[in-house]
């Protein structure tokens, strides 16, 4: 008889059979079990040559219809002269006298659990299960013991076993289910488009040969079915656990929702988690997890299993509002169902700091290595994104601001808030006449004081004070930058700025390559793929540690005569002419909406350029319908700024700024669009920031300029330039309004489809061009 495997780690099946009461605040459970690891290695050294630590153990046993495939890490296995000691260590804040035996079952659960696995293994016939508590606060230790038998091990291990049977037959039922939709899976389109068939034998043949791909897939190509279909298949085949579909917006989350559902929708059954931060899933007025306060988190474990048990068996996609649908009938918080959910889905969709962020990363899925797969869309974004993720800065007014908002009688943490910010203060007067300074190697005599005062500040928000809110936002920076300190290596840099009397401190990752890499290699496969990823060797040094064996460029599906492309060579925006270039920039502007009545966009490098060239725009033609990005819109702003993309009696001209929100992600069909114009090559500003990524990848690759500053900017060109043609019957023109781009450094960076540019000098040649070129869809 064919067993169906179950695999699952002693933590987990204890955790689900006897965890109750309430949910742990988020600053407990993530910050304190991160606290934890270290105490665990602190306490594991002490324990000498006859403690072993860390010890792996694994155990397959048959029950009914059932493989069961258990294993875990044992904290402890101490060698005793007449016994065996399996150790169990368990952080806890809870006040030193109060901890006892009985205190928790679940501890126990999970150390005869691994107690049960070593005394198999190495028929011992008896084994003495030790708990360790350590309490956070007072850094005291309190031990207990228990004897047990083999076969007392055996009958509650078999216990355990009986209690998940239940659950593991729903899975079962429900993969069996499952597979067979999988296998019975066709491509959910009447046809291939041109390069979808290649790009999804390539994201295939990465998971067979547990790779890593690098695809650039054009606009039109249909990216997110290439690399779900087949992720999917190798799922039903048994190759991959699990898939994680993973974005940087949430309007291309959306793509792969609605891509999911439509699968769903023609007979697919897989259960598909989609994720959402947790500030938009909480149904309180206010955030606050203090049990005491949201009555979600109070008792959440003594609702959880019957509720998981309903949403799981009703439903096959869920997201943020099923998920606080449930939260409210049967009232758990949304969003930590969403992640206990997620342990039983297929599919996860959710944002990259899931996987990547050392701070918030899903530490259930990537503690140990599983076979999923990692499919990363618009990976051009997560270059700047790793970044963000692997850097951490201090400023010393809010540390200032942290000393103001604590009691006046925590003289501890305020005795080293005031320490911290001295040594701020000197960091700063250390600075050159730029008020700069940089340095390859972390400031360890500051971390010393920020791990004191991080220890001091765990203590103090154990009670209720008046700006515990305030002081936990504190908290975080302070422990965001002592966790990035423990990832520093040469790919990291320190620097520090002083503004007035005001000081910055950073830990800056100048490349995320390896650490990016140490999660990638969690799994099984990654698929790195974006329209625009050029050069792919920028983006291969700077997302993948080591020699990128996989890489895909696919050519455009649509018909390059519905694209007009044109290099406007009589125009210079370097900085020291952009006061000039601004005069010519409106008159081609002007040229080139009157041509074709409809709605054009123009991007600019930057806010300021583009105000100064509104205001002269503005004056020279005041009857011109001209729309301006905001700086700071939100969601409803937004909207409305894309509902103007509408059929116009005059024509309609938007200013907007390379790489904002109306860059990349969104999709101009039809006549919605008929002309883009990008001003410049999209180079970031030049600052001490970029100049230390310029000197690093000078040294790294002899190409530091290009890192640096050309090849980012470039990325942020192509992707404005991809608003224009979203679908086969779309057509209009782009012009590049920059000299640079005819030069040898940037014609490579144009992707094959967008080649076939004519070069124009003055408004007279672009209103012939594109006169000529409009009498054709006239």
């Amino acid at each position: 008889m064919h067993l169906f495997q179950v695999k699952l780690s002693v933590k987990a099946l204890a955790e689900f059979l006897y965890q109750h009461g309430d949910l742990t605040s988020a600053f407990l459970s993530s910050e304190r079990a991160n606290l934890g690891s270290r105490i665990h290695r602190l306490l594991q050294k002490r324990g000498g040559d006859a403690y072993q630590s860390e010890v792996f153990l694994k155990e397959t046993t048959d029950y009914q219809e059932i493989r069961f495939v258990i294993d875990g890490r044992a904290d402890g296995i101490i060698q005793e002269e007449n016994s065996v000691v399996v150790d169990e260590i368990k952080t806890t804040a809870i006040d030193f006298t109060a901890i006892h035996e009985d205190m928790n079952f679940t501890h126990w659960a999970q150390a005869y659990g691994y107690a049960y696995l070593y005394a198999n293994q190495h028929e011992q016939m008896d084994m003495i299960i030790q708990l360790t508590y350590y309490q956070i606060d007072t850094d005291e230790i309190k031990q207990f013991r228990r004897h047990k038998t083999f076969v007392e091990l055996r009958d509650f291990y078999l216990g355990m076993l009986e209690q998940y049977y239940q659950w593991a037959m729903r899975s079962h039922n429900f993969q069996t289910l499952r597979d067979a939709s999988l296998r019975a899976l066709a491509f959910p389109f009447s046809s291939y488009r041109s390069g979808q068939r290649e790009m999804a034998i390539a994201v295939y043949k990465t998971i067979l040969d547990e790779d890593v791909m690098f695809a650039q897939a054009p606009t039109g190509i249909g990216k997110t079915i290439s690399v779900l279909f087949p992720a999917l298949k190798a799922l039903g085949e048994g190759k991959l656990e699990r898939i994680f579909y993973l974005s940087a917006k949430t309007i291309t989350a959306n793509v792969a929702k609605h891509t999911m559902k439509q699968m769903l929708d023609q007979g697919l059954h897989c259960k598909v988690v989609a994720l959402t931060a947790k500030e938009k899933m909480c149904l309180m007025d206010e955030k606050n997890c203090d049990p005491d306060v949201c009555p979600y988190a109070k008792g959440y474990y003594d609702r959880l299993r019957p509720a998981l048990m309903a949403l799981l068996e009703e439903h096959d996609f869920m997201d943020q509002p099923l998920f606080q649908e449930y939260g409210k009938t049967h009232q758990l918080c949304p969003f930590e169902l969403s992640l206990d959910s997620a342990l039983s889905a297929d599919v996860i969709i959710c944002d990259y700091n899931y996987v990547f962020d050392p701070r918030v990363y899903l530490k259930r899925f990537f503690s140990e290595p599983s076979d999923h797969i990692l499919l990363i869309d618009e990976a051009h974004n997560m270059v700047d994104r790793a970044r963000t993720m692997y850097s951490a800065q201090l400023k010393r007014s809010r540390i200032q601001e942290l000393y103001r908002l604590l009691d006046p009688d925590s003289k501890v943490c305020r005795r080293l808030t005031r320490k911290l910010s001295t040594a701020l203060k000197q960091a700063g007067a250390a600075c050159d006449e730029r008020g700069f300074m940089a340095y390859h190697e972390p400031n360890n005599d500051l971390l010393q004081i920020i791990a004191q005062l991080h220890k001091e500040l765990d203590r103090y928000l154990q009670q209720e004070h008046e700006n515990n809110d305030e002081i936990t936002t504190l908290f975080f920076e302070l422990l965001g930058y002592e966790r990035i300190a423990e990832l520093y290596d040469e790919h990291f840099i320190t620097w520090v700025k002083q503004e007035g009397k005001d000081v910055t401190i950073k830990q800056f990752c100048l490349n995320p390559a390896r650490s990016l890499t140490k999660m990638i290699q969690m799994g099984k496969a990654a698929v790195y793929f974006s329209a625009t990823l050029s050069p792919i060797r920028y983006f291969t040094d700077l997302l993948l540690e080591g020699e990128c064996r996989k890489k895909l460029a696919l050519p455009s599906p649509f018909d390059p005569k519905r694209c007009k492309l044109l290099i406007h060579r009589g125009i210079d925006t370097r900085y020291q002419h952009r006061f000039a270039s601004i005069e010519p920039i409106i008159r081609t502007i002007d040229t080139a909406i009157h041509e074709k009545i409809g709605n054009y966009i123009v991007f600019f490098p930057s806010y300021a350029y583009l105000k100064q060239t509104a205001e002269c725009f503005k004056q020279h033609y005041p009857d011109t319908h001209l729309e301006i990005q905001d700086a700071d819109m939100d969601e409803t702003q937004k909207q409305a700024f894309l509902d103007l993309f509408q059929a116009q009696a005059e024509s309609m001209v938007c200013f907007c700024v390379l790489g904002g929100m109306f860059a990349e992600g969104i999709d101009f069909k039809g006549e919605a669009l008929i002309g883009v114009m990008i001003v410049g090559v999209g180079l970031p500003q030049i600052n001490a920031e970029s100049d230390l990524l310029r000197d690093y990848f000078e040294q790294a690759y002899g190409k530091g300029y290009a890192y640096a500053y050309q090849y980012p900017g470039m990325n942020k060109v192509l992707q404005a330039a991809g608003r224009l043609i979203r679908d086969r019957s779309d057509y209009g023109f782009i012009l590049f309004m920059d000299d640079r781009y005819l030069s040898a450094q940037y014609r490579p960076l144009f992707p094959l489809h967008m080649r076939h540019y004519e070069c124009i000098d003055n408004e007279v040649q672009l209103k012939e061009t594109l006169h000529q070129f409009w009498k054709e869809y006239l």
